[in-house]
């Protein structure tokens, strides 16, 4: 970000874990840490809403590149101590575009995606949700390969 931070709420299912500006950079990212008791045999979803971002957040010099933008960027995730590595490409990301952006591509032709895998950069407000089962460790079993 070059001007106002996203803001990220963080949820397991529907419980709001926490709130907060991301103020971090990539070299000295914020870490949020929670705990949040899992019921055996249950399964859940991480979300990361993202919100915040304004018009104006966005510069684009006259080509068409874009020179400034807010960016919420997931480097890693945890889960009961365990980084879930290159599962977190598993995370759908689901855009909230905006408008009047959104109408004028439509209406260029350019097919605006639904959601997003393989995604840990969110540059529209939106939600990326992540699925998993407890116990943990055993989900990461199942799920690795």
């Amino acid at each position: 970000m070059w001007d106002k931070p996203p803001v990220a709420e963080i949820f397991i299912n529907d419980t709001s874990i926490s709130k907060k500006e991301i103020t971090g950079t990539e070299s000295n990212p914020d870490v949020i840490e929670f705990e949040h008791e899992l019921e055996e045999g249950q399964n859940y979803n991480l979300v990361i809403d993202r919100s915040g971002k304004v018009p104006g957040q966005t510069v684009i010099n006259e080509k068409g590149d874009i020179l400034k933008d807010q960016l919420l960027n997931i480097k890693s995730i945890e889960i009961d101590e365990i980084d879930i590595g290159a599962l977190v490409y598993e995370g759908e990301y689901t855009p909230k575009y905006t408008e009047p952006w959104a109408t004028q591509q439509r209406e260029s032709g350019n097919d605006l995606k639904d959601s997003f895998k393989n995604v840990t950069k969110m540059g529209f407000d939106g939600q990326w949700k992540f699925a998993f089962g407890s116990p943990f460790y055993m989900w990461l079993l199942e799920n690795l390969y």
